[in-house]
């Protein structure tokens, strides 16, 4: 099969723009404050130790993003920062609301890029893989660290660990859906860093399974089983161990959506707009418009 490389890159910030999409009642008597965060060249989970918020969905580095925050008590209706030449967050009080944000409340983003020439070709509709953001190197610490567990599971694992193993999870979940996706249809593989993915060439998604099971000891895994068995043995793992130790890490699972749609899509010049569910990647969509040939 084919081999491709992904070839946007971006430059500066202002080449990806988020902005979040939600909706927090507003309650005169709430105990928490919720802000407008908008942020430039800042990690959100950085700005969250330093500042100490509570936010529904991390937002890039380098880009520019829109999102809402809460914190526990009132900081001032406007607050701006520059952290250096590059970088600088601003603060905007909205409300007050009854409870503090947590992860994944929200319902997506709206995502204006900027192609830089990238050769694209009409779609609709992408493979729901996990993005380098949060699989490249990590699942192989994830992978290490399940190894290592597998001897002594009784124990708290740390925020970092919790991470390494959710990439190793959400890597497994890529790997076992491309098999069955490359036993089924034809395509090619595209590459950005040391990670390749499978882009099925495909006119509809209606064939396909509207779930895949991410591995827990809680969610049936339904057409995903032979396919995460033969993925395990090869990472040297059994399947029923593996729902093991995750059970003793009480580590429950989840369904994740196997395609996504594309809403409100347009292109102007170098720039695509677009709306994308909570939990999906816009640069996976990205590699999927990327033409086959360059």
């Amino acid at each position: 099969m084919e081999l491709t490389e992904f070839k946007w890159k971006r430059e500066i910030p202002e080449d990806f723009i988020v902005k979040e999409i939600a909706e927090y009642p507003f309650s005169d008597s709430g105990n928490y404050y919720l802000y407008l965060l908008i942020k430039r060249n800042l990690s959100t989970r950085d700005l969250a130790e330093k500042l100490q918020f509570s936010y529904a969905g991390m937002k890039d580095k380098l880009a520019l993003t829109f999102q809402y925050v809460s914190f526990d008590k009132f900081i001032g209706n406007y607050k701006k920062e520059e952290i250096d030449s590059k970088s600088w967050y601003i603060l905007k009080f909205v409300g007050r609301i009854k409870k503090k944000i947590k992860i994944g409340q929200l319902k997506g983003n709206r995502f204006f890029i900027n192609l830089r020439n990238l050769k694209t070709e009409e779609r609709n509709w992408f493979i729901n893989y996990y993005d380098i953001q949060r699989i490249n190197n990590n699942w192989k610490k994830g992978r290490n660290l399940i190894k290592k567990l597998f001897e002594s599971p009784k124990r708290k694992l740390k925020w970092r660990e919790n991470f390494f193993i959710d990439s190793y999870l959400s890597y497994l979940w890529n790997k076992s859906l491309e098999l069955y996706l490359k036993e089924r249809v034809s395509g090619y593989f595209i590459k950005e860093k040391n990670e390749i993915f499978f882009i099925p060439e495909l006119e509809g998604f209606q064939v396909l399974p509207k779930f895949w099971t991410i591995l827990g000891y809680k969610k049936k895994l339904l057409e995903s089983e032979i396919y995460y068995e033969k993925i395990l043995r090869e990472e040297g793992f059994e399947l029923k161990e593996f729902l093991e130790l995750l059970r003793k890490l009480r580590i429950k699972g989840d369904y994740r959506m196997t395609y996504v749609l594309v809403r409100d899509f347009k292109k102007v010049g170098n720039y695509v707009f677009f709306y994308l569910p909570k939990g999906s990647y816009a640069t996976m969509y990205l590699k999927h418009l990327q033409t086959k040939i360059y």
